[in-house]
């Protein structure tokens, strides 16, 4: 005698406030008793409201006869109206995560092997982000054939302007009239300071092709007081060389640190250190990607689902 194989497919799942319809059952969804609770803010005065909640029946908990009797009770005094049960023992919950990460796809759009780096918050969510994505820019039939979540790594996009066009920017300025000599001087040695160190010699019509970079760096916060913090990252920068992405990396450090240094001024109580630091590559090699999808993209996809 062939056994029927429990799958979502065979699933009878369904609300109901009738007891006769909960026995010999499981409980699909927690059962939760909710109420308001009153307070005073000791530092506003205010009467501030609170949400709370009273777990009465888990998920994948069995409906015996027992167990009937107290959602009876339950009921009766209005703690609880009504319950969602299955024929089947689901006790397993898939974790939301609601922040997002690098995940790294692979799809063949029209026969060719092409890969995506993007920001997502599960493979799921990743799946449905690249399909709309690839929908939107690409003709032809696809597949999805691989996604992968990069783990502990943060992606920079270099998009900082060239050396060549801050010189056109500051030439501008200082011919209008927007700016001293001493600070156009200043300016422009600064922004030839922090041009790419690997195109020196080469012909200023060879455009740079950017790449991505899986850089694992070692970072280096110091304070003459504190000391020294070392830390290791990974990081993958699609820029045109490594040279210029440990620049970019020690920029978007120092940009993390200037955020969280404006936040800390709204608790003038702590303190707040703000270290010198610098990067140092220990590994650097190009990954193949093909495609970075927008962080704005994904973002679209993060709203918050129901709770299950």
């Amino acid at each position: 005698m062939n056994r029927t194989i429990e799958s979502r497919k065979t699933e009878i799942r369904y609300v109901t406030s009738d007891p006769k319809k909960m026995l010999g059952k499981w409980v699909a969804r927690r059962a939760l008793r909710t109420w308001t609770e009153d307070f005073v803010d000791e530092d506003t005065g205010k009467v501030e409201s609170i949400e709370r909640n009273e777990i009465l029946l888990e998920r994948g908990t069995y409906i015996s006869q027992d167990v009937l009797c107290s959602i009876k009770f339950m009921m009766s005094e209005g703690s609880l109206k009504e319950v969602e049960v299955s024929n089947q023992n689901r006790q397993g919950m898939l974790l939301e995560n609601r922040s997002l990460f690098p995940y790294k796809a692979v799809a063949k759009i029209d026969g060719k092997r092409k890969s995506f780096l993007l920001y997502a918050n599960s493979v799921a969510n990743a799946l449905v982000i690249l399909v709309d994505y690839i929908e939107l820019h690409y003709k032809g039939g696809f597949e999805i054939t691989d996604i992968k979540e990069m783990e502990y790594c943060v992606v920079i996009i270099d998009r900082l302007k060239s050396a060549e066009a801050r010189r056109y920017e500051l030439d501008a300025a200082y011919l209008k009239g927007e700016m001293s000599m001493e600070d156009f001087v200043e300016a422009t040695c600064d922004n030839i300071s922090k041009g790419n160190p690997d195109a020196e010699g080469k012909s200023d019509d060879k455009k740079e092709t950017k790449k991505f970079y899986q850089i694992g760096a070692h970072v280096v916060l110091h304070d003459d007081k504190e000391g020294d913090i070392e830390e290791d990252h990974t990081f993958i920068v699609q820029t045109i060389s490594a040279v210029r992405a440990n620049m970019l990396i020690e920029k978007w450090l120092r940009d993390k640190q200037e955020e969280r240094f404006r936040e800390s001024l709204k608790h003038p109580e702590r303190t707040f250190v703000k270290y010198q630091i610098n990067s140092f590559i220990e590994e650097s090699k190009i990954i193949p990607i093909g495609c970075f999808i927008p962080v704005s993209f994904s973002e679209v996809y993060n709203d918050r689902a129901n709770d299950d």
